[in-house]
Order: structure tokens, then sequence, then C-alpha cells
């Protein structure tokens, strides 16, 4: 580095330190500025007359959802957008979108003339008055959807928010949820759950208008959905996708829950996971513990399907993570043409001129493994002493620290956090130069994300369990849309766990072991000292995969294998769930018993064989050929159980070679 550089960067920093603009302060700048553009742009549609997305109008305004529209119907635990009371216009609701919310977008990958409905709980409902939830439950046209609100009851949302995020939330993430302050699964979260089910299946109910309607149900807060629903609509086509990944079956079974859970979700036609190896463990837990089979199927997809045969029915298993919305992320790139956003863009380049940036943009979350990236990045800045790197290296962690239920666990890793940070800084940093930067926010809004991902050299996820992570995907597409720099040689690089989904797309990045700290730092380094020509092959190589599979490609792909379930789904009957037990259907015991290689057949004579009131000759005959029929093949094992004496059954059935008989309710046996 030449004094001419160094004076450069002297000067920049301070200019920077004059002007008292951390990065702390950049992006509050940038969240203000995305507020202002909102606000503007629902005054500039009211004042010309038009209704804003973000208003709730009266009721007489909302036109009533078409009955002869075909429908899918979209159900999560939470709406992705947040409802506040309009304190200017009474009666009057103001929502406001989560604007990187891939199911937003859903409708993207839907045949047209497709009618989309989104059920689920409404952020922010607490706060409403029960005259106006009660409007909003009747459903309204928002975001182009028909958005149907479910309204749980407080101690049953509680209940239930402990249950998902504390308890099944581990268990997902391969941690059995046992210590001295683990929540118990009792009575109690078990009804709150069961409650909480029935109220979202008499809303989806209420949704459904015809037998052509797909019903689409999303992550494990609905577990137990599929099999109320089958049960009140055995017709229904069902499809659930889980976004978060699926344990081993060691650790799986262990829950109290398990076994209900898997009959639940076999109730499905289609159920889709992110990866593979998600898919594996659901399938070798349903084996473990039904003594299910899987085998390969087609699919009118690209992406074929595995099948697990259940009751007669086979229930498709696809695999593909969803991707991005590429407009939106485009154009919260191309805001920053705009001369506030180019300003705003350039006081980030003067601070970190001639550096090299790190971003990491993670929850506060024990799987998010932050303080394991901060000890490899202690470790990255000791090698890099000495070297042309040294004080020229920063790491920008980025907090999203939005309200979650039960946060005293997130907020010990945040103080755990700035402990480490702290003493990073007061090593390697000075007084105009620090080079671990947090940055925190209730809610980290796109278009501020997006200034981050433009100056940002390398982007890290080191979490130690987790599903598909977009945040990878929105970095690259970025750095690629970004229109002040070249329109050739674009650039990226990516730093990801080797334990996240988001490798599938992300082919060429490099994979750490955040276990392993030295490792891990050894990567980094690798990575920052990078030739030009790597840093852009590969940011071409994940391009090009990420405009490929985006979020309408997910949903098409999952709503065309959906659809090719319908043949099958009614030839082979329905699963139905009631106190245990399910009905059988001729269609499925014959396909159940063709495929088996071995079978162990339990008759009850009286009132099934044939009516208590049946003439005893008359009976005998036919039911002795059907019986002896049986046992002539070897794979089969057969007994007649009734309550008649030994000397009458023996009379009626002693000539069928090889029936086991148990006389008497089975005081008697041969």
């Amino acid at each position: 580095m030449g004094n001419s550089d160094l004076r450069t960067v002297a000067a920049a920093a301070a200019a920077a330190k004059s002007k008292r603009m951390t990065v702390q302060q950049l992006m509050e700048q940038l969240n203000e500025e995305e507020r202002a553009w909102e606000t503007s742009e629902v005054s500039a549609s009211e004042e010309a007359g038009a209704e804003a997305p973000q208003l709730q109008r009266p009721e007489t305004d909302v036109a009533s959802p078409s009955a002869s529209r075909r429908r899918v119907i979209v159900v999560v635990h939470q709406l992705p957008l947040h409802a506040t009371s309009d304190p200017d216009i009474p009666g009057l609701c103001k929502f406001v979108p989560e604007e990187d919310c891939p199911l937003l977008h859903l409708g993207e990958g839907v045949p047209a003339g497709t009618e989309l409905v989104l059920v689920g709980t409404l952020p922010g409902a607490a706060d409403l008055s029960q005259e106006l939830r009660d409007r909003l439950a009747r459903g309204r046209h928002l975001l182009g959807f028909f958005i149907l609100p479910v309204f749980l009851p407080p101690n049953t949302d509680s209940r239930l928010s402990r249950l998902c995020k504390v308890y099944l939330h581990h268990a997902l993430h391969s941690v059995i949820p046992y210590g001295v302050d683990a929540p118990i699964y009792d009575e109690s979260v078990s009804a709150a759950w069961d409650e909480a089910t029935a109220i979202f299946a008499n809303a989806v109910d209420d949704a459904i208008r015809t037998h052509d309607d797909l019903v689409w149900l999303h992550d494990y807060h609905l577990f137990l959905l599929p099999s109320l629903l089958r049960h009140r609509r055995p017709g229904i086509r069902l499809g659930f996708s889980l976004h978060s990944p699926f344990p081993s079956r060691d650790v799986f079974l262990s829950l109290p829950p398990a076994t209900q859970i898997l009959n639940s979700l076999l109730c499905c036609d289609l159920l889709g996971f992110h990866a593979l190896d998600h898919a594996r463990h659901f399938l070798s837990c349903c084996r473990r513990a039904l003594g299910l089979h899987h085998r390969p199927r087609r699919s009118p997809s690209s992406h074929g399907f595995l099948g697990v045969d259940h009751l007669g029915r086979t229930i498709g298993i696809h695999v593909l993570a969803p991707g991005i919305h590429l407009p939106s992320t485009v154009a919260h790139v191309a805001a920053f043409s705009s001369p506030e956003g180019t300003d705003t863009l350039a006081d980030l380049r003067r601070k970190y001129r001639g550096m090299t940036v790190l971003l990491s943009i993670d929850e506060p979350d024990v799987f998010r493994s932050i303080h394991l990236k901060l000890l490899a990045f202690n470790m990255v800045l000791q090698k890099l002493h000495g070297s042309r790197f040294q004080d020229r290296v920063a790491l920008i962690q980025m907090l999203n620290c939005r309200e979650r239920p039960f946060a005293r666990e997130n907020s010990a890793l945040r103080q755990n956090l700035k402990a480490h940070c702290d003493t990073i800084n007061r090593m390697f940093g000075s007084e105009h130069f620090k080079p671990v930067e947090v940055v925190e926010q209730d809610v980290i809004r796109p278009r501020a994300k997006a200034a981050f991902y433009v100056i940002a050299d390398c982007l890290l996820d080191t979490a130690i369990r987790g599903g598909v992570n977009l945040i990878p995907y929105e970095y690259v597409v970025s750095r690629q849309e970004d229109r002040s720099r070249h329109s050739f040689g674009k650039k990226s690089r990516v730093v990801l766990s080797e334990f996240t989904g988001s490798l599938q797309a992300l082919s060429r990045a490099t994979k750490v072991n955040p276990l392993n700290p030295p490792k891990t730092a050894e990567a980094l380094v690798e990575v920052i000292s990078m030739s030009e020509e790597e840093k852009q092959e590969q940011h071409e190589k994940h391009c090009a995969d990420i405009r490929n599979y985006d979020v309408a490609y997910w949903s098409r792909s999952f709503i065309d294998d959906l659809r090719s379930r319908e043949a099958a789904h009614f030839n082979n009957g329905d699963a139905v769930y009631e106190d245990g037990f399910t009905e059988l259907q001729e269609q499925m015991v014959t396909s159940a018993y063709t495929k088996a290689s071995r079978r162990a057949i339990f008759l009850d004579y009286d009132g099934t064989l044939e009516s208590e009131s049946s003439d005893v000759k008359a009976r005998k005959a036919w039911v002795t050929d059907v019986l002896s029929s049986l046992c002539a093949d070897p794979r089969n094992v057969v007994f007649v159980v009734s309550g008649r004496t030994k000397k009458d059954l023996g009379r009626w059935f002693g000539n069928c070679c090889g029936l086991g008989i148990a006389a008497e309710r089975g005081y008697f046996s041969r």
C-alpha cells in the first residue's frame, strides 16, 4: 500500500469521523428513507383516487370472492403482514407487508384464472378492536390474495408459540428439548395445539369452494392440520411444505407426538422438503415407526419425487427449495440510482474504501453460531497480521432482532456477541478503525440490506443447523444488478456452512464447518486472497442458478406435482383418522395385499364373514371355499376368531388346511 493510498484512507476516515456517521446511523437513515418512500407512495395513490394496498377499506368496498374460480388455499401460521389501527380514521386498518417474504409472490407460479387465498394469524391483531377483527375475519382482497385472518385466543396463542419456538424448533434442528429449563410436552400444551389446529381447520373449511381447490400448508406449526382436514374433507387435494430441517429418526422419534405428526403428514398427497437429506430423515422415521417403504415416482415437473406407500395410497415427496423474488431484489438495488440513494451508498463506500468487507446477516439464534464465526474471524485477523491485508479487512454483523417469544436465550446471545466484538476491536482496532461493526435492527428492511450487499466483497453464513437461507441469493443478485459498477466483470464471494440448505443453488461457494473455527479461519483467508478470475467465475455460476430457480419456479413445480396427484387421489382412496382407526376401502386393501411379501389375516366370524342371523348351513359352504383359497397361498397366515365353541368351529372349518382357529374368543386355539 503506497503513501498516497494511506493518505486517501486516512482522509476518508477523518471525513467519516467529522460527519459522525456510523454504520448503525447509516442503517437508520436507510430505514427512514424507505419508510418515507412507502408513505409517499400511499399518499400519491390516495390523492389520485386509487385504493392504497396498505389500507383496509370498509367492508362494502370489498368484492366477494368468486365461487366459480379454482382456488389455491395457502395456509401459514402467521400472515406475512402486520396490522395496526389507523389513528386518524376510526374503523380502518393499515397493513404493512413483510416485503422480503417469498410467500407473497407465490401467485407468479399459479396458473392464470386461479384465485389465491391466504389463511393465517394476523400479527398485531391483539391491538385491534373486536369489531374490526370481526370484519377482517370475513376476508379481504389484499396483495393479490384473498386474505382470511385466523384469530387465536391469547392463552392458546401463547402456548402454541412456546411449543413451536422452544420445543419443535429445537427438535427439528436436531436438539432434543431436554433440560432443567426445557418445556414439557404435557396435556395443557397438547390441548392448546389441538385447539389452534381446530380453529385453522375451520378457516380452511370455510375457504374451500369446489372439489378442484388445492390446499397448501406451510411449516411445522401446522403439523396436525392435515389429519383434521382429511377427516372433514376426504376428497381434498392437500400439500405440505416444511421450511425447517427434518432431524434424524433418533431425535424426531424421541418426541411424544412423533407418531401423531407422522400419521398426520401422511394424510397429505404431497410433502415438500428443502433438501434431500431432510426427506431421507422423514422417510427413515416412517419406516422405523410405521413400517412404511418408499420408491421413486414420476413427476410432471423436471424434478422427480419419491413416493411413500401408506394404506394403499402413495404420498409424493417433493424436494426443492424456494428461491427469491428477482424483481423485488432488483428494484431495491435500483433504488440507489436516485440522488438520495447514491449519497447513502457513497457514504458507505467512503467508510470502507480500500478494504475487504465481509457481511453476515443473522437473527440472535443459537443455531446461527455467531460466536463461532467471531472466534474464526479473530483467528483470521491474527493470520493477516503483518500482511498486505492488515487493517484492511472488516466484518459487518447485522442482527435482525425482531420481537420473539421467550427471548431470554437470545438476550444472552446478544450480550455474548457484544463481549466478543469488544475483545476483537480492542485487540486489532484503533481510534479510526473497528474490525467488527454490529448493526442491530428490529426489522432489517430490504432496501437497507441491499446497500450493504452492494458494498460487501463476501457474504458469510455459518449456521450449524438450518434450511435454505435466501440472504446469499439476494446478495449475489444485488452484486449483479449494481449499476454503479462496470457492466462487465461483476464479482461476489460466498462462504457457507456445510449444514445449510443454500449449498444446493450455490455449489461454487466455499464450504466450512462452523464447529471447527481454525479451519473456518483458513478458508476465510483463502477467500480474502481469491483471484479476480475465481471471483467472477463463482459469481456467474451462482447468478445463473439463482435466476433459474426463483420463487415462481418453486411454486409452479410444487403445484404441478400436487395437481398430478389427482388421478391417484381418487382411485386409491383416502386415509381418514378418527380415534386412531382407519376405515378400510376395497381399493386400499387390494393394493396393500398385492404388494405385501407376507400377510397376517385375522378374521372375525360372526358379524364380519357373515351376519349373525345367517343360516349356519348356507354360510359354511362359501366361507370355507374363500378361507381355503387364502390358506393355499404360502405367503398368508390366516386366523378365524370367534366366540363360538371349538366343536362348532372344528366341524365347519376342520378341513381347511393351514387355517388357524381361535374359539371362544381365544380361549382355545389351533
